[in-house]
């Protein structure tokens, strides 16, 4: 009786699939399998040519392939052959060669095993390894060559790649959004005018703008921007990634990470190497977005199901934690409704147990951010004396990191003009005098760039000119309706709060302090007045 045969194929990622490794392996697995009279079963085909997935018909032929590393047990089109096995049958599984099932030598027995199990058994074009004790040992053999060559492939492209990098080359696979190859640029990298414009007003929509990732995607996609790959819809990780990758302002980093077992672990700094790139988006702003996902990270808690308009900006006074916002449910404790309240907990890490209600400290804070809005010039006056006040307290700093960063760019400058002088045939300088000027100024470069991130940090998040104008844009439109409660939605107040920048400051005394990026006006939202927990919300006339 003639004998079942399924085909399984590997390659390690989907870039070579186009290489013709997979029409290799299709084809000889195919002679194999005539010369044996076993007819080739599957419900999976791949076009023989290409060796892409294709549907059944057209000289398709049935084969399992997978473009996946040989070190995972389960992969997408062998899981598929082991459910085929398991509905359907076969009883042999045709692989080209012991590399192609896995090359640790205990992935592929385990593998084997497990078809055993099932009623089926592997056969290697490549090997004719016989059924007995001798067969076994020459698989082992075979197999542990296999990932031995691989370690040393791993070994080989590790090296070339590092090479590369120190000739100032971009070697970390695809290029970013907004980037193509380019072999004769100095970085190999070129920017896409269209998707850098696309970069640039992603960063002006997070930092200016103050819209959140999700809206960020969202607008992105209605727009129909095509993303990297050419989709039409943007995910949500897509955006961060986009935000933090220093290669848009002209720098990005090799020998970044190295692996321990599953994980990636982040190597010392001074094992990086840095590739200059070509720039899309200011520093400034670059860094701007640096210190909002930073704050955005610390803030972040497990998204409550309800509305609460202060989540987040409840701080406690002794040891600046967050509030936690939290609903106590009707029905117990003979509790009739559901009670909303902001908590703070010895267990969850804080410094007391204390709550507040809900019910209790927004209206307060409302009513204080009401008395803002009612008065729009002051407002204005006190947004600009709060912009002063902040570049004031810091001249020195934001003088300081200005200096940096000019020492920064003449550093690079005076590097590009050593390596210019280097490569001129004309100018006599040594190989050892190249290297041993280029390692000093490369020192002064990590060295001032470590100043600049030490800086960065002490100075605070300054508010900027445009911030105002959506700010009194929209603060406007709320003026018209702060007379009738039932006009103003609680998502527009949380917004007004969000644009404010509003911090409520819960003290040791009972007593709320609010902040934001306002004057020190005794009148003002950034006032010490305090108002205790129990007093009744101060009411405007005439408001509902």
């Amino acid at each position: 009786m003639s004998k079942r045969a399924a085909i399984y194929g590997r390659v390690s990622t989907d870039l070579q699939r186009g290489n013709y490794s997979i029409h290799t392996q299709i084809s000889e697995c195919l002679k194999y399998a005539n010369t044996r009279d076993y007819p080739i079963v599957g419900d999976l085909f791949v076009d023989p040519e290409t060796g892409r997935d294709a549907d059944s018909g057209n000289g398709a032929v049935r084969a399992f392939v997978d473009d996946f590393s040989s070190r995972e047990l389960s992969r997408p089109s062998l899981d598929a052959a082991f459910d085929f096995l398991e509905n359907v049958g076969f009883d042999v599984l045709i692989v080209h060669s012991l590399d192609r099932l896995a090359r640790d030598p205990y992935i592929r027995e385990t593998l084997e095993r497990d078809l055993i199990s099932r009623g089926a058994k592997v056969e290697y074009v490549l090997g004719n390894y016989e059924e007995s004790p001798e067969g076994e040992v020459r698989k082992d053999l075979d197999a542990t060559f296999a990932k031995w060559e691989n370690l040393k492939r791993v070994e080989r492209s590790t090296r070339g790649k590092l090479r590369k990098a120190e000739s100032g080359k971009f070697v970390s696979g695809r290029p970013p959004y907004g980037y193509q190859y380019e072999k004769n640029s100095p970085s190999g990298l070129v920017a896409i005018d269209k998707e850098a414009d696309i970069v640039k007003e992603i960063f002006r929509l997070y930092v200016e703008e103050k819209f959140s990732i999700r809206g960020i995607t969202e607008i992105l996609t209605k727009r129909k921007i095509p993303t990297k790959m050419g989709g039409g819809k943007w995910g949500k990780s897509t955006v961060p990634k986009i935000l933090r990758n220093s290669t848009y302002v002209g720098r990005c980093y090799y020998n970044k990470h190295k692996r321990d077992g599953k994980h990636l672990i982040v190597r010392s700094k001074d094992e990086w190497i840095e590739i200059e790139t070509p720039r899309i988006v200011d520093e400034w702003i670059f860094e701007e977005a640096q210190q909002v996902l930073a704050l955005n990270r610390k803030l972040k808690r497990k998204q409550p199901s309800r509305f609460y308009l202060l989540s987040g900006m409840v701080f406690c006074e002794s040891c600046g934690r967050p509030y936690i916002a939290q609903t106590a449910k009707a029905g117990k404790h003979g509790r009739v409704n559901d009670a909303q309240s902001y908590r703070h907990r010895v267990i969850e890490g804080h410094c007391i147990n204390r709550m507040i209600s809900a019910r209790r400290l927004e209206p307060l804070v409302w009513d204080e951010i009401v008395s803002i809005l009612l008065e729009p010039e002051r407002l204005r006056e006190g947004y600009k004396a709060s912009i002063e006040q902040q570049k004031n307290t810091h001249a020195r700093e934001i003088a300081h990191l200005e200096s940096l960063r000019k020492a920064f760019v003449h550093c690079k400058e005076e590097r590009n003009n050593l390596t210019a002088l280097y490569i001129d045939p004309e100018i006599k300088i040594t190989r050892m005098e190249y290297i041993e000027q280029k390692t000093r100024i490369d020192d002064e470069i990590k060295r001032i760039n470590n100043d600049i991130e030490i800086v960065e940090k002490r100075i605070p998040n300054v508010p900027l000119p445009g911030d105002f104008d959506n700010l009194d844009t929209f603060a406007s439109k709320i003026r018209e309706r702060l007379f009738d409660a039932r006009k103003i939605k609680p998502e527009d107040k949380r917004k007004i709060l969000e644009l404010l920048h509003v911090k409520v400051i819960l003290g040791t005394d009972s007593s709320i302090r609010l902040e934001g990026w306002f004057g020190k006006d005794s009148d003002w939202l950034s006032s010490t007045t305090s108002k205790r927990y129990v007093n009744p919300p101060r009411r405007l006339p005439g408001r509902v």
